[in-house]
């Protein structure tokens, strides 16, 4: 199986450890949270499964050309632009929560303008990088922050103020009904495989994606869940955790590097979760630009024979991310992360559908 799948599916699950999902399983932990994360964790890996089984039939093709050579304009225009507003808001929620966590623990007195500004010029360069470009900048990340993280996890395992008898008042709500909310939120750790949209084309699935490669998802799931929802609790306790907006950033801030030339773990967390929340950022903004352009290109806009729809778009995605960044507050972002969430089924459905009517009318 292509390692760029994982790729995805991993950034994905390391940016959401302190983003919106863990506030928002917090704001269940007594509404069944718990069996919310199992379904999660059992109906995850089947997406995954049915979107990378269903890409297989169509090698070395991105989502706008399985569309265009196998369906009309009034379908896959409709298609293909929900698909990029939907990625577009994926990314957008990622800026707005990231400039909110950068503004309110790294740099407090940096205008959020400027923060904005200064995210997106970093990003915009990896927007326009070709698709290839930016599978090898996801993999040089991955390589140079996997392992620290991987050991500040760690660290936090093995902190003895880690009071495993929260977790265990926790782990007593597993009776209760499981949310919708929950197992929305929880679910969209494994939303990564989405990207096949665009990279499908450069993916090489010479196996079927079976129980192996969906156990080892799971495994991963278990593991990412277990630690977003129940670490911070075992700082914090069960009772006080919901109040908090960013858990794992408070619950970093308890950990000391006791011979470490930084003390306080909280700066580094921010700092290697960050440097991820780029690249997943980059990621669902260059899949959202690619199937913008493939929808809308202007013939006419060009200088020295270079059409400039791209860098417009980009100029457009920056214009909205700054103005909404400005005006949303931290409510109306978990208010508008939630929605997002909770939609995804229907986000799923169409993908899964346009997928198999491709296949259907290019048999025939």
């Amino acid at each position: 199986m292509n390692r760029y799948l994982y790729y995805f599916i991993i950034v994905t699950m390391v940016t959401n450890i302190i983003a919106s999902v863990p506030r928002i399983l917090m704001g269940e932990s007594k509404n069944g949270v718990i069996l919310s994360m199992v379904i999660a964790v059992i109906v995850g890996p089947i997406l995954v499964s049915v979107l990378v089984n269903l890409f297989r039939h169509f090698p070395n093709m991105s989502l706008p050309e399985i569309l265009k050579k196998s369906t009309s304009k009034w379908f896959y225009y409709p298609v293909l632009l929900y698909f990029a507003i939907s990625w577009y808001l994926a990314g957008l929620i990622t800026l707005v929560t990231y400039v909110l966590l950068f503004n309110t623990f790294i740099s407090s007195e940096t205008s959020i303008v400027i923060t904005t500004l200064a995210f997106l010029i970093i990003i915009s360069f990896g927007m326009l990088m070709k698709e290839k470009s930016v599978l090898y900048t996801t993999e040089i990340v991955l390589v140079m922050f996997l392992p620290i993280i991987f050991f500040l996890i760690m660290k936090v395992y093995t902190d003895p103020r880690l009071e495993w008898d929260y977790i265990k008042v926790a782990a007593t709500h597993i009776q209760e009904l499981p949310s919708y909310n929950a197992i929305s939120a929880a679910a969209f750790i494994f939303i990564g495989v989405v990207n096949l949209s665009i990279f499908n084309k450069y993916m090489n699935f010479n196996k079927k994606f079976g129980l192996k490669q969906m156990f080892i998802l799971a495994l991963a799931g278990v593991f990412t869940l277990f630690t977003t929802y129940f670490v911070p609790i075992g700082f914090n306790g069960f009772e006080q955790i919901e109040n908090f907006t960013f858990p794992w950033v408070t619950t970093s801030d308890a950990v000391r590097l006791k011979f470490g030339i930084i003390e306080r773990l909280i700066f580094i967390f921010l700092i290697v979760f960050l440097g991820v929340a780029f690249i997943s950022l980059l990621i669902h903004w260059h899949v959202s630009l690619k199937l913008f352009e493939s929808i809308v290109q202007i013939k006419r806009l060009k200088w020295k024979e270079i059409n400039l729809t791209s860098y417009v778009l980009v100029i457009i995605f920056g214009v909205i991310g700054i103005l909404v960044t400005r005006q949303i507050s931290e409510y109306e972002l978990l208010k508008l992360t939630l929605f997002f969430y909770n939609i995804l089924p229907i986000f799923y459905g169409f993908l899964i559908g346009s997928l198999l009517i491709a296949k259907r009318r290019l048999k025939t």
